[in-house]
């Protein structure tokens, strides 16, 4: 656990990662995925926190990417709408 390389399970992690700068979010990444490669190694199996850590900064990495071609004006507002059902355009 004094491997400041890694982010083991017991470790802290951000609720909430949309207000890191994208550095922040890299070094996690980083340290999740080093944190995977041991337990892969060593226990054969991912912890489950380890596995939901790095879903969670694979879909923030893979929305930053996105934002960065599209550049909404709100992101985040963007991102939470496209989750939304559409809706009917069709006049009343």
């Amino acid at each position: 656990m004094g491997d400041k390389s890694r982010l083991s399970p017991e470790q802290s992690f951000p609720a909430d990662l949309a207000p890191l700068e994208d550095s922040q979010v890299e070094i996690l990444n980083s340290k999740v995925n080093r944190q995977l490669d041991l337990e892969y190694v060593e226990d054969q199996e991912v912890d489950p926190e380890t596995e939901s850590r790095f879903e969670e900064l694979r879909a923030e990495l893979d929305y930053r990417a996105s934002e960065d071609s599209e550049s909404p004006a709100d992101g985040r507002d963007a991102r939470e709408s496209s989750n939304q059902e559409p809706k009917d355009k069709t006049p009343a």
